[in-house]
């Protein structure tokens, strides 16, 4: 678009048409649609702002009502004096190029852009105030149901008012407010992926080492909790604070009371309740307390622990950065526990969230030269951390190894990498490795805003075979490494985080079997890894890697491996909180003293009497992988009881009564499906369960089950497609959301009773007992593709199609053979599969 910008020099010494008073002076800046001035008036003695866009540039500039006259009194209606506003705009052509003109008060001075580049450092108590200035905007926003759409570090001024007497030191305006939307070819970003992009930005600013203890634990929890996972959460049911600046405001205050509660927990952090930190990120880079808070006792750890690429998932709070983390070799450094006898392999943990800052919403450049820049940026960093774990642990546990080994090692490296070998006496060392590696990372992301530029030159970067190439090197220098696997622990590796088309770049080298290294994946569920790469290989699981779904592996567990897991976890946060009333969940929750069969539950709903889920094997049966559902459900029980002051041991009764329970546990399910209705299409997927759930429970009251002797209820949590649908189009998109959210579960190794391999569809566990359906495992709704398609595209008309009522009991039973329907929708037909 800067091809339609004039020349600004045609501008200077104008007067604004319509405000002769007001002349030209300075040019502020200039962007890809407009350019900035300052205007005086000599007048008045008062400078203005004056944006010059070319009409050419904006939306609907050739039609009769264009479109961005309105777009720009959006920043009039913004209630938030933090806003730049325009008072006034007018036509202005100057030497044959159309424009108009936008007028606004001047702000004194410097984009935060700016002051990026020209500041070394940034101090972190200059970020908070930050953070919070643009979150309260952020609220004002959302209260007025707007949004900035162009929100950086280019609109962002920064106002210093150190000489004040009074006040912050800085202040904070918001410029273009709307002018994105009035530029054509615009595309309006999200606001808070924005905020979180700007905070990045600032945290690379900050200098680490030279920071106060309060001032690192900040950095760390802004890093860590709020940039990894608060900003650029969509999702409330996993993260009450998603897209909530007022919640995301409270947390950023939390930061120094967590703070002096770490102080006063002296060489450890306590926790003030047992149901803290319920996600891995707010831990943040306290190893002391992940050590204590971590349970080998996970179910699935056997799997990830073995030498192969795996692929892990399940519900998000199920553990997987949890267990990548606890595994991880600088961890255990940290942790005194990495002594060589309990080290079976090399770990090195990399969490996503600086791939998606550098590539977000990839997709595949136009130029090949530029196809391996992410794969550059990506082995750079794994190589890197890679060099950093083997420092830490070589020389405290093989000192003579290390000084013999280092130089020649690193000497090897730089030609295999093919880097600039520095000219001084400390070049082959893994310390000048780490600094070029991490000079090579910031070349790939600032070369990638590049990619698709004809005119730009690009060098060599990192192919998929330089990461095993540099374990290889390494085993072969230390032999402390030869009988040791290396394993890459990538977290966070999910779509649309991740892009489809940046994992398919990226898997040449992630999927990539190697007897050197190993890769092993973490992503939100199955439908958000993709499983093939650029050149089209698609990799099979059993083959190239291995797939842990953590849901599934908890479902079908065994009771005892499970309870005992959650006694464990729970135990340790017990013990971890001071004088906390009870130290068992058993104490806490309790359990019936007899088991009920579930046989003899579905019976008594079909009399209309409606079941108490309590105790500690109901918990076992309610989770789905989802621990940190599950500790903070306890917690919630532990409130609606009246808090901790009102919990006290009891020798025959749990500590909080069976119906508390009860009704804590069903209005959290309410509270998921709530969360899950306000997502994008998430209506849809609300009913979609719902009509699940109305058909299983019909089922359950009117149809007997064909598996058991004794004609017991048919007891349905699971869809069972006949046969694979093979899904395309809307109704894949669909099904993956059904996966992505965890509403169900995806069992790729189920069988249908036609004997076919298909996919089994578990309904998320918490959400069984306000359907009115059992925990039993044993029934399925058995479904043609046609009746699944219509379930995904139309659940209403499914429900009332598949849905027994008790005038209809005869006919059902009687075994009358239910219609494929087929799908009538012109859409719907092209993706239907041939059957």
């Amino acid at each position: 678009m800067r091809k339609n910008l004039p020349d600004y020099t045609f501008f200077l010494g104008q007067q604004i048409p319509g405000h002769e008073d007001y002349v030209i002076e300075e040019l502020l800046g200039s962007g890809c649609n407009a350019h900035v001035f300052r205007a005086q008036s000599a007048k008045v003695g008062r400078a203005i702002a004056c944006k010059i866009v070319p009409i050419a540039n904006l939306i609907g500039y050739n039609q009769s009502n264009p479109a961005w006259r309105d777009e720009i009194l959006k920043p009039n209606a913004a209630p938030s004096d933090r806003v730049v506003k325009f008072y006034d705009s007018g036509g202005w052509s100057v030497n044959g190029a159309d424009c108009i003109y936008l007028l606004s008060d001047l702000v004194r001075g410097r984009s935060l852009s700016q002051l990026l580049k020209k500041e070394p450092h940034v101090d972190v108590g200059f970020i908070v105030t930050f953070m919070e200035e643009m979150l309260d905007f952020l609220r004002e926003l959302q209260g007025a149901n707007l949004q900035h759409g162009d929100f950086h570090a280019g609109n962002i001024l920064v106002e210093d008012r150190s000489a004040s007497l009074v006040g912050p030191r800085y202040g904070f305006r918001v410029t273009d407010f709307g002018v994105a939307s009035i530029t054509s070819e615009a595309v309006l970003l999200d606001d808070f992926e924005q905020l979180a992009e700007m905070l990045r930005q600032l945290l690379k600013k900050v200098d680490y080492q030279a920071c106060s203890p309060e001032d690192r634990y900040t950095f760390d929890t802004l890093n860590n909790d709020l940039l990894a996972k608060g900003l650029v959460e969509h999702d409330a049911g996993f993260d009450p604070r998603a897209r909530n600046p007022v919640a995301l405001f409270r947390s950023l205050r939390e930061i120094p009371k967590s703070f002096r509660a770490m102080i006063a927990g002296k060489a450890r952090r306590t926790l003030i309740t047992p149901f803290d930190f319920l996600s891995c990120e707010q831990i943040g880079e306290s190893h002391v307390l992940l050590k204590e808070l971590y349970s080998d006792k996970m179910l699935g750890l056997p799997a990830i622990e073995a030498v192969n690429n795996l692929v892990l998932t399940g519900p998000r709070g199920c553990g997987k950065t949890t267990v990548f983390r606890s595994l991880s070799l600088k961890h255990r450094y940290y942790t005194d526990d990495d002594t060589p006898s309990g080290i079976r392999y090399i770990s090195v943990y990399y969490r996503c969230d600086d791939l998606y800052f550098s590539f977000p919403r990839y997709e595949l450049p136009s130029r090949s030269e530029a196809l391996d820049i992410p794969l550059h940026f990506l082995s750079a960093t794994l190589i890197r951390e890679l060099l950093d774990s083997l420092s830490l642990w070589l020389q405290r546990h093989f000192v003579d190894s290390w000084t013999r080994n280092e130089t020649r090692a690193a000497a090897e490296l730089w030609d295999v990498l093919k880097l600039v070998r520095p000219q001084h006496s400390k070049a082959d060392t893994f310390d000048s490795l780490r600094r070029q590696l991490g000079k090579e990372r910031e070349r790939a992301a600032s070369k990638q805003k590049f990619a698709n530029d004809p005119k730009q030159a690009f060098g060599e970067y990192f192919g998929p075979d330089i990461v095993p190439r540099v374990c290889n090197v390494l085993i072969s220098h230390f032999a402390e490494l030869q009988d040791r696997p290396i394993f890459f622990f990538v977290d966070d590796y999910s779509a649309p985080k991740i892009s489809q088309k940046l994992q398919q770049n990226l898997n040449r080298l992630l999927m990539q079997r190697s007897s050197a290294c190993f890769f092993k994946l973490a992503t939100e569920s199955p439908a958000s890894f993709e499983s093939r790469d650029v050149d089209g290989k698609a990799y099979v699981e059993g083959r190239e890697f291995s797939l842990v779904n953590l849901g599934i592996d908890f479902i079908h567990a065994d009771r005892d491996d499970k309870l005992q897991f959650f006694d464990d976890i729970f135990n340790r946060r017990f013990v971890y909180t001071e004088n906390y009333p009870v130290q068992t969940l058993q104490s806490l929750v309790g359990d019936e003293e007899k088991e009920t069969s579930q046989n003899e539950v579905a019976r008594a709903m079909r009399e209309k009497k409606q079941s108490i889920v309590w105790g500690k094997r109901a918990l076992g049966e309610l989770c789905s992988g989802d621990v940190h559902f599950l500790i903070g459900l306890v917690g919630k029980m532990v409130d609606k009881a009246g808090g901790r002051d009102a919990i006290r041991p009891a020798a025959a009764t749990p500590a909080i009564s069976a119906e508390i329970q009860n009704k804590t546990i069903r209005e959290e399910a309410g509270s998921f499906l709530r969360n899950l209705r306000a997502l994008p299409k998430g209506q849809n997927l609300v009913e979609i369960v719902e009509a699940f759930g109305a058909v299983a429970s019909s089922y359950l009251r009117f149809r007997d089950s064909r598996n058991e002797g004794g004609s017991p209820p048919h007891q349905a949590t699971r869809i069972e497609p006949y046969e694979d649908p093979h899904l395309e189009g809307q109704f894949k998109e669909t099904y993956n959301d059904l996966l992505r959210y965890s509403v169900f579960l995806e069992d790729v190794r189920g069988k249908s009773r036609r004997g076919n391999v298909v996919p089994r569809l578990y309904l998320r566990r918490f959400l069984i007992p306000s359907f009115g359906l059992t925990f039993s495992k044993r029934d399925s709704l058995e479904l043609s593709v046609d009746e699944f398609k219509e379930l995904l595209a139309s659940p209403k008309i499914f429900e009332k199609r598949k849905r027994i009522r008790e005038d209809e009991k005869s006919t059902k039973e009687a075994g009358q053979p239910q219609l494929d329907l087929p799908l009538s929708s012109p859409k719907q037909d092209e993706v239907q599969s041939d059957e």
